[in-house]
């Protein structure tokens, strides 16, 4: 990516995620999105052999993004439930899945990844549950990947008034150099999610403290070049700061319209599903259904309901613990949204 953009995403990312140490133009390597930036990241951190812990539920493309040319397993790691679905990190259990793994099945763990706001409940994580994750990565020198993508996309704090935007970004936690060898800690984003722009594939590695990885990641650049065409198209757009900054500002409020309207549906059907905070998705939880028992069942869900013209992805593409989870995408168009939800409960009663 030329410098002129990284010093615009710079900018931008210091406007609204509000780094505790300003982000400059050579914090930043571009690369053809953001799966290809964990890609790329993972090559740098870990050999042949090695494991990355991941918070689970978790995206399925990172199978890919992480496994296949840095050839590591993931681990998930499963935190507590809560009755609302948030996520919390608990010491404790982040301590016994290390130890299993490390001990019983001889892995040998070099990072801890996460998407924060979470991918595919929609949660963001709270302080407490940060840092504890990173007192945890410096006990074991491990790295961590954050992966904020949706960083930008969150609503509810515009559903309640008294509620404060829940997304707190690594490069915001002031107790970082406290907790962690700074070194350790990247953080992916990208123009994808926040920005609405899938198509683009542009990424970004940020990494303010690991000046010998970042020497390392430019000459994975050759590999991964994002087009001038782009590059410039990009540069105009992030000139506007206006324009930009207020986007966020309409896409937040419009994420939580859709989300109000998407919940009425689902309450109106009788459908459960978990409270989500940020991304343009929530996940409806039919874990209870009497015939819902094994990922065959959920699969022949899915299968109807792409029957019927739906696609709603199911749990366990996610690595859910349990049959029955499927990932809804809210931001549509309302009648269609209606169709499909109403025909998610058809296909649920009729199951």
């Amino acid at each position: 990516g030329s410098r002129k953009l990284r010093e615009l995403v710079a900018g931008m990312m210091n406007r609204n995620f509000e780094p505790k140490v300003p982000l400059i133009v050579d914090h930043i390597l571009t690369t053809t999105g953001a799966g290809a930036a964990v890609f790329f990241l993972t090559l740098g951190i870990t050999n042949p052999g090695d494991s990355v812990l991941v918070i689970s539920p978790y995206y399925g493309n990172f199978d890919s993004d992480v496994c296949v040319g840095s050839q590591v397993d993931n681990i998930p790691f499963y935190p507590s439930p809560t009755e609302d679905g948030d996520i919390t990190i608990e010491m404790d259990l982040l301590e016994e899945t290390f130890e299993k793994a490390t001990t019983e099945e001889n892995k040998k763990i070099k990072a801890i990844l996460l998407t924060n706001p979470h991918n595919p409940l929609g949660k963001c994580f709270s302080r407490e549950s940060l840092e504890t994750l990173l007192k945890f990565a410096s006990k074991h020198t491990l790295h961590v990947i954050s992966d904020e993508v949706y960083g930008l996309s969150t609503f509810t704090h515009l559903l309640d008034e008294k509620r404060e935007n829940p997304f707190i970004s690594l490069l915001n936690l002031e107790t970082v150099d406290e907790l962690i060898d700074p070194a350790l800690v990247h953080i992916i984003y990208g123009f994808s999610k926040d920005f609405c722009l899938n198509g683009f594939r542009v990424g970004f590695i940020i990494d303010q403290h690991n000046e010998y990885l970042r020497q390392y990641l430019k000459t994975t650049a050759l590999f991964s070049y994002t087009s001038s065409i782009m590059d410039r198209l990009l540069r105009n757009m992030l000139e506007d700061k206006e324009w930009v900054d207020s986007f966020f500002s309409i896409n937040q409020r419009r994420m939580a319209d859709a989300y109000a309207y998407a919940t009425s549906l689902l309450i109106k059907h009788g459908l459960n599903y978990i409270p989500s905070e940020a991304g343009h998705f929530l996940v409806v939880d039919a874990t209870s259904h009497p015939k819902i028992h094994t990922i065959d069942d959920e699969k022949a869900v899915f299968v109807a309901l792409l029957e019927q013209g739906v696609y709603i992805a199911p749990g366990h593409i996610f690595h859910t613990r349990k049959p029955g989870y499927f990932r809804l995408t809210f931001t549509l168009d309302r009648q269609k949204l209606e169709i499909g939800i109403t025909k998610l409960a058809q296909v649920l009663a009729q199951f």
